[in-house]
């Protein structure tokens, strides 16, 4: 690991610091609600007894007169403290001078304190403002104890959570462990093999199910990899064969010149076959990376048609074969690529097709602007089991390649290739004598 580098955290421990977290922050909040709301309980009896006090002492200046003989008042009021202990009196006059304190050597300095003016009575003895305080020790105490109390249940509730929220996680994560397991199993030699979904929770059982559809595709394009090789190395194989046998038997011929010109017709012959395997592979390497036709107005994909069928002409005459153009459509798209569509499928109609019978080309416009090329003939069906494959690279319905020297098994691959590239589709389909194979491509 390069210095410096984040180490990825697991998902445990992503969800466990989580609910850590969280329950720490709900619990303090809690813990804090609590704790105010009994500060705020215990500040609203302070002020009420201070409330009580403050109309007991108002009442006493105004009961009687006779609080105007000496010590009377005093008396009064160290009796009325007395039942309030942690209550504290001080009498100012109106020069603002204390003439009266009741614990003068004990007056507290960390109190709850309320002042309010003295009735007029209050008047004759000079007195005109009481400041009252009241002694909160006691509750801060409770407060304190319970600010630790709450303290400790939050970290207390927390950790147990945390631990609890752990061991959930540890065994509800069993099954990830478990498909994590099976993944690692899996090997380049055993692509049969998928991942179980028996006893999957519901939310792991669509990741499951796209994994085993990867699983399937790799299956798929693994095994048709070894088959392309198969077939590359079947179709290299014969013309270098035939250019090696024939530059010998050029070298060991005394009559240079006639044999060297034979042998540089058969070899040009066999490379023509060797580059048009290699340029149709290139082309069909550009679609498989997403190549996209380069799309220009066509008029009339009829006269398409027609000029590439009158190309061919002499070939249908030779196998005496009609042909005939049905419909027609206009649109954008590549008319150099599905000039090379209609003549792989002509040439593929004209090699199946009785002799004596008719090719027919036919164009069907189709909802949403589709519309469908397709080259139709008579002739010998191709079997259910060959139809999904005929536009597989090197794929031939005969076997045997008793036709590979005249076709190399792409073409029908480069027609589903050049319709992927106008954003549609290679079909084909085959009964009751009748083969029709052609393209669907988006307009």
């Amino acid at each position: 690991m390069r210095p410096g580098r984040m180490i990825n955290s697991t998902l445990s421990g992503r969800l466990i610091r989580w609910l850590a977290s969280l329950s720490l922050g709900v619990l303090g909040c809690l813990c804090l609600g609590v704790f105010f709301s009994v500060k705020a309980n215990l500040e609203t009896q302070q002020d009420q007894r201070l409330e009580k006090l403050s109309t007991a002492i108002r009442h006493l200046f105004e009961e009687t007169p006779g609080h105007l003989q000496p010590g009377s008042l005093e008396h009064d009021l160290d009796d009325l403290l007395k039942i309030n202990r942690d209550s504290h009196l001080k009498l100012i006059d109106r020069l603002g001078e204390a003439r009266f304190i009741s614990t003068p050597s004990a007056w507290p300095s960390k109190a709850r304190f309320y002042s309010f003016a003295l009735p007029d009575e209050a008047q004759r003895t000079d007195f005109a403002v009481a400041e009252l305080a009241l002694e909160t020790a006691p509750d801060e105490a409770i407060l304190d104890r319970l600010t630790a109390i709450l303290w400790g249940a939050a970290l207390i509730g927390s950790a147990a959570i945390t631990l609890g929220g752990y061991l959930i996680v540890y065994f509800g994560l069993a099954p990830i462990r478990t498909l994590a397991e099976q993944t690692r199993s899996l090997a380049i030699l055993s692509l049969d093999t998928r991942l179980e979904t028996e006893g999957i929770p519901a939310e792991l059982q669509v990741l499951v199910d796209h994994f085993n559809d990867l699983l399937n595709r790799l299956e798929k394009a693994y095994q048709q990899l070894e088959g392309f090789n198969a077939d590359v190395a079947h179709e290299l194989r014969t013309p270098l064969a035939n250019i090696i046998a024939s530059s010998e038997l050029a070298l060991r011929s005394n009559d240079k010149d006639e044999h060297l010109r034979d042998c540089i017709g058969s070899n040009l012959e066999e490379m023509h076959r060797l580059s048009g395997i290699v340029n149709d592979m290139l082309f069909l390497s550009q679609a498989d990376r997403g190549a996209k036709a380069r799309r220009m107005p066509v008029q009339s994909l009829a006269q398409l048609c027609a000029e590439v069928a009158d190309y061919y002409e002499a070939v249908l005459i030779e196998s005496d074969l009609q042909w005939s153009i049905e419909g027609d459509a206009s649109g954008l798209y590549d008319a150099a690529l599905l000039r090379r569509v209609l003549s792989n499928l002509l040439n593929n109609a004209a090699r199946y097709a009785d002799p004596g019978s008719s090719i027919v080309i036919r164009i069907v416009v189709e909802t949403h602007g589709h519309i469908k090329l397709s080259v139709i003939n008579r002739g010998e069906p191709i079997s259910a089991e060959s139809l999904p494959h005929i536009f597989d690279r090197f794929f031939r319905v005969d076997a045997s390649r008793s036709h590979g020297h005249q076709n190399h098994g792409l073409g029908l691959a480069i027609v589903g290739a050049i319709a992927r590239m106008h954003d549609g589709e290679a079909f084909a389909k085959s009964a009751h004598g009748e083969t029709e194979i052609g393209v669907r491509l988006a307009g």
